[in-house]
């Protein structure tokens, strides 16, 4: 996949996002990227508000430019989890969308109120996971992938190195403690000498 076709999907789908008027934030490596160290990625991971009876007019925002399953769309939204995904796949560049789809859970939210515009490229400017949210979220799939994904673990140090005094400490405290991950979050603390 050539980065600049990775770019132009990014943007076709932050304009639809915006069109659509749900709130969004671009995640995953993309994201810690933008605040850590930049690295590949074959796919984009962006939290997305959306609620059940907006599905169908998502699913109609980006057919049939993208491969979305109807079923897994709106199978994702009737149930009340933390963790609700469904994949979209463009269909000339063939690069996948993982959007990670926010309902009343108190993180997801916060996520979103406190994403931040930042422009990626000339053209292209989005809102992304803050610094901390992203640490969070890796720390998260770190632990749910029983800690074997040294990807997740590095990617939350590195952002932590290049950010750390910047941090909103105190939020990540707090956040760690409720989604439990307080200890790897001292042990990433430890890691990068913040205290």
């Amino acid at each position: 996949m050539n980065e600049s076709f990775a770019l132009v999907v990014l943007a076709d789908v932050v304009a639809r996002l915006e069109k659509l008027g749900s709130p969004y934030a671009l995640g995953g490596s993309a994201a810690s990227g933008v605040w850590g160290q930049p690295r590949y990625t074959n796919d984009f991971d962006i939290n997305v508000a959306l609620s059940e009876e907006r599905g169908l007019e998502f699913l109609a925002a980006f057919t049939p430019d993208y491969l979305i399953s109807e079923s897994e769309l709106l199978g994702a939204l009737a149930i009340k989890d933390d963790y609700r995904m469904v994949q979209a796949l463009h269909v000339e560049h063939v690069y996948k969308i993982d959007f990670f789809l926010v309902g009343d859970e108190p993180f997801g939210q916060s996520v979103l109120d406190r994403a931040k515009p930042v422009v990626l490229a000339e053209g292209l400017a989005c809102m992304v996971q803050t610094p901390e949210d992203i640490v969070l979220n890796k720390l998260r799939w770190y632990e749910s992938g029983n800690r074997a994904s040294e990807r997740q673990w590095n990617d939350a140090v590195q952002v932590l190195e290049v950010q750390a005094s910047q941090l909103d400490v105190g939020y990540l405290r707090e956040w760690a403690t409720r989604l439990d991950v307080q200890a790897l979050l001292e042990a990433s603390f430890k890691e990068v000498g913040l205290s």
